[in-house]
């Protein structure tokens, strides 16, 4: 009897630990520790990445920026829902919302793309223009999100042909809740890519629209609407490990772990040797009862990633799993 308690105990702190619906809103601010990493699409880490850890629940945000190995880590989180979002100068901002405690903290990682895609870099209109650009990311990563809408109209007026800021025009409007304008600039922009190219497959731009369509459906409680465009982002760009990652730990986040799972796959068969991808995978698998499988995929976690920071915990979580099959 003991060791049931102990097993249901340690598989309720896991779930709590994976964002599940487990922890208890309490108070912001607590002593607890969050870290991950910061990587590009390519994997590499990125240095002095301006990392924003921000309650939804309180008034309170901590900061910091990423090492050369593009590790970062703060501490004073306590239990509640937490923005976590990283980003730098010439890259696209990423971001998550995820449940944190005042005890202990999963990894988070994130993943930033680069904004040369866009065709922002190759202005012909000179330095004003890309002053205003360079301006208005740098509001936009600062949270100053009507500033920077203001000034992404502005560049726009100057570049009528660069219509990819429609992008960042939309996600100004979506932080800011106007969701229905945020939504209006991503289908022009998407609408301007189906009429420049005969076919969107294998276009990242397109992908990266429909991405962040779903995501502002999402915010909206639409959670049908988001999954439709996030399965026609990935049927359009399937290559992109980074983008099934996110799409999935936006599934996670929202308790769809079936959802989650079968991005998590996408995501491994693209780039088998992403570890995170396997770790969420098993916190997901454990969230659904599948002891094996979750089993399976921790331990191609721990192949990858033995020296990860959570790896004691997962060796742990498994032995505990793999006791519980045998009774």
């Amino acid at each position: 009897m003991r060791k049931k308690i102990a097993f249901l105990l340690l598989v309720l702190l896991f779930l709590f630990l994976s964002n599940t619906k487990w922890g208890l809103s309490q108070e912001g601010r607590g002593r607890g520790r969050v870290f991950g990493t910061v990587v590009d699409q390519n994997g590499n880490p990125i240095e002095g990445a301006s990392i924003e850890v921000e309650s939804l629940e309180y008034n309170f945000k901590l900061q910091t920026k990423s090492t050369s190995k593009g590790t970062w880590a703060v501490i004073g989180v306590g239990n509640g829902v937490f923005r976590i979002r990283a980003s730098k100068e010439g890259y696209i901002p990423a971001e998550t919302q995820t449940r944190l405690s005042n005890f202990q903290n999963p990894q988070i990682d994130l993943i930033l793309k680069s904004i040369e895609a866009t065709g922002i870099q190759a202005l012909q209109e000179g330095e004003t223009s890309k002053k205003i650009y360079t301006d208005a990311t740098k509001l936009y990563e600062a949270g100053k999100y009507r500033a920077a809408l203001q000034l992404f109209q502005s560049f726009r007026e100057k570049n009528p042909t660069l219509f990819q800021v429609g992008i960042n025009i939309g996600n100004c409007y979506r932080e800011l809740g106007q969701y229905e304008q945020a939504l209006q600039e991503y289908q022009v922009v998407f609408s301007k890519l189906k009429e420049k190219n005969t076919s969107l497959e294998g276009n990242e731009n397109a992908a990266r629209v429909l991405t962040n369509i779903g995501e502002t459906y999402l915010k909206m409680g639409q959670l049908d609407k988001a999954t439709t465009y996030f399965e026609q982002a990935i049927s359009i760009f399937p290559k992109d490990y980074a983008l099934a990652y996110n799409i999935a730990e936006i599934y996670f986040n929202q308790n769809q772990f079936d959802k989650a799972i079968k991005m998590y796959d996408l995501s491994i068969q693209i780039n088998p040797s992403w570890p995170r991808a396997y770790l969420k995978k098993g916190y997901a698998l454990l969230n659904k009862g599948d002891y094996r499988a979750s089993i399976k995929a921790l331990k191609n976690f721990l192949e990858l990633d033995p020296q990860a920071p959570e790896a004691s915990a997962v060796k742990t979580l498994i032995s505990e799993l793999e006791k519980r099959i045998k009774e």
